[in-house]
């Protein structure tokens, strides 16, 4: 008996997990518009440069790594830290936090052990979906070289990027209006990864958690792994747009940072790495550029072509809506609900 045809849209965690879920009972083919999947996993020299962090109840991201043969580690949190002002810098005791884990080797790791466990699946990168359209009962799916035909569609992709692209027939308009008004998760962010000879923080007591208002990193954090000292960091919302500053100025700004609040010699730092996800066109558009006060409230009941275009990403889940956790339990209904309609 021949299987239905299944087409998910982006090869990030949602999409990998979902045809890791569906590959037995469909015949998957898994569509990528970047060069590289992962999605907003992403790491370089094995430094996290999207998300790196898993809470402890976060049971489904546990389940996983574990099942994929990885490890967790606590996140570094031992010593004073630091406020960063515009005359000095301060010491304080960071206020008690659930223990966070990341992943030993970096979440790409998990990205890469998920991607060889699927042995029935097409991959096709460098596909960016332009149109979707329903025909007699099948979908066709449009990118900007080629056509795919299939019975089942699932977009793995932000909302607000669903919404830019063409359907026919149209999305209902209270469904186009609620995925426009659901922000990016990480659209807005800008993260920085400096690597460096030691961990000269952990040496004098500190935790490298780092408050400034003075930036251009606002926000930092203990970026160690097993073999490399570092530190992570998210770009100040509060200055101008980054879009345009020179890659050597901004490593600059970022080093006389790291010399004002440690007192380092720069030549300890080895290497800097930085994403700026406002404009990665793949991930964000430019109304996710706005600072936020708060998580956003997430969570969007979405489905379209007569049940037959399903919609999974961290955004559209209800329960832990733009963690790496609420991918996968969206990811998780997103598959039961597809069986259940093949089932009928």
């Amino acid at each position: 008996m021949n299987k239905k045809k299944l087409i998910i849209v982006g090869a990030g965690l949602s999409g990998l997990y979902l045809a890791s879920r569906l590959e037995k009972e469909f015949d998957v083919t898994l569509l990528e518009a970047r060069e590289r999947v992962g999605g907003r996993i992403y790491s370089q020299d094995g430094h996290d440069l999207g998300p790196s962090w898993i809470w402890p109840h976060h049971t489904d991201m546990q389940a996983l790594v574990k099942s994929l043969g990885l490890k967790l580690f606590r996140q570094y949190d031992k010593g004073y830290a630091l406020f960063d002002t515009q005359n000095r810098v301060e010491h304080f005791t960071s206020p008690p936090s659930s223990p966070l884990a990341r992943v030993e080797g970096s979440l790409s790791k998990l990205i890469e052990k998920l991607y060889t466990t699927l042995t029935n699946t097409q991959m096709i990168l460098n596909q960016e979906l332009l149109h979707v359209e329903y025909q007699k009962r099948n979908i066709v799916v449009t990118t900007q070289n080629k056509s795919y035909e299939s019975d089942y569609l699932i977009l793995t992709l932000p909302p607000r990027i669903c919404v830019k692209l063409t359907y026919n027939p149209p999305l209902p308009q209270a469904l186009k209006e609620k995925m426009q008004t659901t922000q990016t998760w990480m659209g807005n962010s800008a993260k920085c990864v400096v690597e460096f000879g030691s961990a000269i923080w952990r040496e004098r007591g500190l935790n490298g958690f780092v408050f400034s208002n003075q930036g251009p990193l606002s926000e930092i954090h203990d970026a160690c792994t097993d073999s490399k000292a570092a530190l992570f960091g998210f770009m100040s919302l509060h200055q101008k747009d980054i879009s345009h500053v020179n890659a050597d100025d901004l490593k600059l700004k970022v080093t006389e940072q790291m010399v004002r609040v440690f007192g380092i010699d720069p030549r300890e730092i080895q290497a800097i790495y930085f994403v700026d996800w406002k404009e990665e066109r793949f991930t964000s558009v430019a109304e996710d550029k706005k600072s936020l006060s708060s998580h956003p409230d997430y969570g969007i009941d979405a489905h379209h072509f007569d049940g037959q275009l399903l919609f999974s990403s961290t955004e559209f889940s209800h329960k832990e809506g733009g963690y790496l956790e609420g991918a996968l339990i969206n990811a998780k209904k997103t598959a039961q609900t597809l069986l259940d309609y093949k089932n009928l």
